[in-house]
């Protein structure tokens, strides 16, 4: 599980820190993954494969869509987060493939 590294960027905003690629790493959960389908996708005119994959770990607080999970060589963008009817679980709904990826 990954979230987003921001440096500051001389202007008062803040950049993805190069270092990192823009990325820095904040948990390795177990998870359940499973692919529900996949799709063409059209994206700035270029067809892509987009999979989209629910994910089940055990419930933290703090996981939104501007995390991200990856998954050997597959880096998934969270659409959704919620947690399962028993409380102990967070589902996640992921896309892989929509940013070239």
């Amino acid at each position: 599980m990954q979230e987003p590294d921001k440096i500051d960027n001389g202007a008062g905003g803040r950049r993805p820190n190069p270092a990192s690629g823009g990325w820095r790493d904040v948990a390795e959960p177990w998870a359940e993954i499973v692919a529900l389908r996949g799709q063409e996708a059209v994206r700035e005119n270029i067809n892509r494969a987009v999979q989209l994959w629910r994910v089940t770990i055990r419930y933290r607080d703090g996981i939104t869509p501007k995390n991200r999970l990856v998954w050997g060589a597959i880096v998934m963008d969270i659409i959704s987060a919620a947690p399962n009817d028993a409380g102990d679980g967070l589902v996640m709904t992921c896309e892989s493939g929509a940013n070239g990826k």
